[in-house]
């Protein structure tokens, strides 16, 4: 999955996930929806991380679970994508473990920190070798969207 569908598939889930923030009693402006390719070596990471705590699995057990998932769905012809609505330090961290580049990661770091317009949500779709960053207005259809960030940019 390429960035751009990745960074589409975020806007189509972040209403869900903004009504399970605010369900919360937590401001969505303060978070971060990412959408991460499930395929890639950090999205097989946190399905994994996330499969353990949740059934209770060792690691190496985690793993493989998550790449037989992989292989059946390619098998179905789709793809999986991990979505997560987190702070901006716990993502500044995810993306600190991650394939991406120095000068992107810097580059995340100084675009989450510009504040947001009220009702207005980060979104970020990270690919395997790519990064698209937008802000949404969390209330309307309307995006106000950040030119996409990538490695080919930084260079």
């Amino acid at each position: 999955m390429n960035v751009d569908e990745l960074f589409n598939h975020a806007l189509v889930t972040l209403p869900e996930a903004v009504t399970d923030v605010l369900r919360d009693g937590r401001d969505p402006s303060e978070l971060v929806f990412a959408s991460f390719e499930g395929a890639s070596e950090l999205g097989i990471s946190l399905i994994a991380a996330d499969f353990a705590t949740d059934r209770g699995a060792s690691v190496p057990e985690a793993r493989q679970e998550v790449e037989r998932m992989l292989l059946s769905a390619g098998h179905r012809g789709e793809e999986l994508v991990v979505s997560l609505m987190v702070s901006r330090e716990v993502l500044a961290r995810i993306l600190s473990v991650s394939a991406i580049d120095a000068p992107t990661r810097i580059a995340l770091r100084l675009w989450m920190e510009v504040p947001l317009p009220d009702g207005h949500i980060r979104v970020l779709a990270v690919g395997r070798a790519d990064v698209r960053a937008g802000v949404v207005d969390g209330v309307s259809d309307d995006a106000d969207e950040a030119p996409p960030v990538s490695r080919s940019m930084m260079n």
